[in-house]
């Protein structure tokens, strides 16, 4: 298309019935929820069509322009069917432009979707030239998105052939393909049958795929065999079964000759029954991955997904599993074990697998496993193939689940033999396989061989399944022997309770608390203790004192009058009745332990410690008289007997607090009558300095950020707790 041509085309003027139309489609108002709305316009654009010299023509009308009796278009399209083309001229800026029609700078009226006015005879025009079911406006956005789609299809095809070229050698489905997936690779199957009195006598076999006698009462969800075929199937009661019932999603496996190696292919399969025609389900089987191995065991990866949102397709590499990206099935499917199709197998194992034990493997294991990750496996770790040849099944299963372990399990891949490669000799491999032994069994076998002490068969069984490694009991080694040391643990997890493993971290624990308290650990009366729970409790509180103690210290170091305050509120503060009691503690010692039996602020606030050694408050304890050893409330209270705060447990308050007050306000009366005059002056200039902290709280607006008090103001929680003296 020249542009100097189009320009010459005989211009497509509004219509006089369209200026009208214009004019006439005025905003109608609403009523709803007695709010007045203004409805839009009937049509937001307006158009004509025009097939001129083999090129369609169609004119594009403001309706603003049109209210106004402007004729002349805003914009026209242009669109060449033969060659493929369309272009855009902006009549008001006099421009070119290459936009679809949905992108062009539209007033914010028009939206992407507009509702258009346009005539019978003109909207025809625009779908036959264009060859679309679809008629004005539509026809032509979806005729400019098919070219757009072509481009960018043209533009990627220097990447895409290779691949194309690459999949054209992957062969045809076998013809019996569909019937395995059916009956092969989808192994789930079903019995229904329709509830009766006194049970059921026949039901429908999904894989016999005819109705079945029933030898026993069948229950919903029941697992069971058909009576006839022996397959494993899941009883469903018809009046249980919902619209649909679908088999879990299972992975089947295709591998096939190439003409540079052989392909593996990945299907994802299931099977889809409804309950008004349960006899005949609906099988899904979709192919999602093709593993392209050459005789090297070099692999190039396709998948089957979107690509550049632009088609779905063959894609090389491996999909980005963004949970939120076109491709992000592949985070959650496949890659899982499945059914392989057999029929292919011996030609492959003649032939580019003949030096590879794949097809031992599957056999032995029924075709059931992934052969992408089989091939994988023995591509990055060659012995694999040797563990389960060697008749080493534990060891090859975990191999299989955890093949991270084999760069442990393999201590020398260069070695010779495979029990070089595993680091022990043919007598060890030898129990090895009598024991059935994974890798832990492999760990202490290196251990014996290592340390040259032998390890009963007994105790290597015991610590495998415990899941005890050797560099577990490196801290016990020097002391103790392996039989010892199993016995030992045995022993305390019979009498505590406590699973092996737990046992065991409370015994390094305990030896290492020992250690740091200075006790001789090389004493057998102290590493083989015999009750190890009960030595290890206490092994910790001593721990908590010897920290308590010097963390009280390092605050006497800062507050050196501290012990004799605390000391001299004995006389003047303390006081009890029947059932509480107020007691003065002896020290930063008596406060910290306090403070650490209830896990309250106490034990990590210096606040307390500036407060007390400037009078400003006290710390006292409130406790049961019948229990007066036992911490029960901390109490921070003024020179004149103000409870400021009363709290137990983690800054709590309980329902019994309620009772305590009571005797607290008894013990302000009685304690009221001791004060001296430089206790009420002391206590006077405490008021003003609580005052003046409430209101500094009230200004920044502290919120509680933790605990039950979350988000409460704290000045409010403060002011709650306060007890003023009378």
């Amino acid at each position: 298309m020249k542009k100097k041509k189009l320009l010459q085309m005989r211009r497509l003027m509004a219509t006089s019935k369209m200026i009208k139309i214009a004019k006439n489609d005025v905003p109608q108002s609403t009523k709803s929820n007695a709010k007045c709305y203004q409805a839009p316009r009937k049509y937001q654009l307006y158009l004509r069509c025009q097939v001129e010299n083999g090129i369609l023509k169609a004119a594009l009308y403001y309706p603003d322009s049109l209210r106004s009796e402007g004729r002349l278009p805003s914009y026209v399209v242009y669109i060449d069917r033969e060659a493929r083309r369309f272009v855009t001229y902006d009549c008001i800026n006099n421009k070119w432009l290459e936009a679809k029609v949905d992108r062009l700078a539209w007033p914010h009226y028009v939206p992407c979707q507009p509702s258009t006015w346009i005539s019978d005879r003109d909207s025809k025009v625009a779908g036959q030239y264009l060859g679309s079911e679809k008629t004005g406006y539509d026809a032509i956005h979806e005729y400019q998105l098919k070219l757009r789609l072509e481009a960018r299809k043209e533009r990627y095809r220097k990447e895409t052939s290779k691949w194309d070229a690459d999949m054209a050698l992957t062969p045809a489905l076998p013809k019996d393909w569909d019937r395995w997936v059916d009956k092969v690779g989808i192994p789930q199957n079903f019995i229904f049958y329709e509830y009766r009195r006194g049970g059921a006598k026949t039901g429908y076999c999904t894989f016999c795929g005819k109705d079945v006698p029933l030898r026993e009462k069948p229950r919903h969800n029941k697992v069971s065999r058909c009576p006839c075929c022996r397959h494993e199937i899941t009883y469903k009661s018809l009046g249980r079964l919902g619209r649909v019932l679908d088999t879990d999603e299972v992975s089947a496996y295709l591998i096939q000759s190439r003409p540079d190696g052989f392909v593996v292919r990945e299907f994802w399969a299931q099977r889809r029954y409804s309950k008004e025609s349960y006899r005949q389900s609906t099988v899904f089987c979709v192919e999602h991955w093709r593993v392209i191995y050459d005789k090297h065991l070099s692999r190039r990866t396709y998948f089957w997904g979107e690509y550049k949102q632009v088609v779905t397709r063959w894609i090389a590499g491996v999909p980005n599993c963004n949970w939120m990206g076109s491709n992000s099935i592949y985070a959650t499917h496949g890659g899982q074990d499945g059914r392989v199709y057999g029929k292919t197998l011996p030609h492959l194992a003649r032939n580019v697998l003949k030096h590879i034990g794949l097809t031992e493997w599957l056999r032995t294991h029924g075709f059931t496993g992934n052969p992408d990750r089989y091939l994988s496996l023995v591509k990055k770790y060659p012995r694999f193939e040797q563990l389960w040849k060697a008749g080493l099944p534990k060891l090859t299963e975990e191999s299989w689940e955890w093949p991270h372990l084999l760069d442990g399990i393999i201590r020398d891949p260069q070695a010779p033999s495979l029990t070089k490669a595993l680091g022990i000799d043919k007598r060890e491999l030898s129990r090895l396989r009598t024991l059935n032994g994974g890798n832990l069994i492999l760990r202490w076998l290196r251990e014996e061989k290592d340390g040259g002490k032998a390890i009963s068969d007994e105790s290597l069984i015991w610590l495998s399944k415990n899941k005890i490694e050797p560099h577990q009991l490196s801290f016990i080694r020097q002391k103790m022997s392996v039989p010892q040391i199993c016995h030992y643990l045995r022993r305390q997890s019979q009498e505590s309770g406590e699973y092996v493993l737990q046992v065991l971290n409370t015994w390094q624990d305990y030896l290492s608390m020992a250690e740091r308290l200075g006790m001789d650990t090389g004493d057998e009366i102290i590493y083989r203790v015999r009750l190890l729970r009960q030595r290890h409790d206490e092994l910790v509180l001593r721990c908590k004192q010897e920290d308590l103690k010097k963390q009280a210290e390092d605050i006497l170091k800062a507050h050196p009058n501290l012990d004799e305050i605390c000391k001299s509120l004995k006389e003047k503060y303390e006081y009890a009745n029947d059932d509480f009691a107020v007691v003065a503690p002896r020290g930063a010692l008596d406060i910290l332990v306090e403070g650490d039996a209830l896990c309250h602020c106490l034990r990590r606030s210096d606040r307390y410690w500036d407060r007390i050694e400037t009078h400003e408050s006290y710390i006292l304890f409130l406790r049961r008289t019948s229990a007066l050893n036992v911490p029960y409330y901390t109490l921070e209270v003024e020179p004149d007997g103000t409870v400021r705060q009363k709290r137990t447990k983690y800054d709590r308050q309980e329902a019994d607090i309620e009772s305590a007050k009571m005797f607290l306000t008894e013990w302000q009366g009685v304690i009221n009558q001791r004060l001296s005059v430089g206790d009420r002056r002391k206590a006077a200039k405490s008021r003003i300095l609580r005052e003046q902290e409430f209101d500094q709280m009230r200004r920044d607006n502290v919120i509680i950020r933790t605990g039950e008090l979350s988000g409460h103001r704290l000045v409010d929680v403060l002011t709650a707790d306060l007890m003023e003296a009378a």
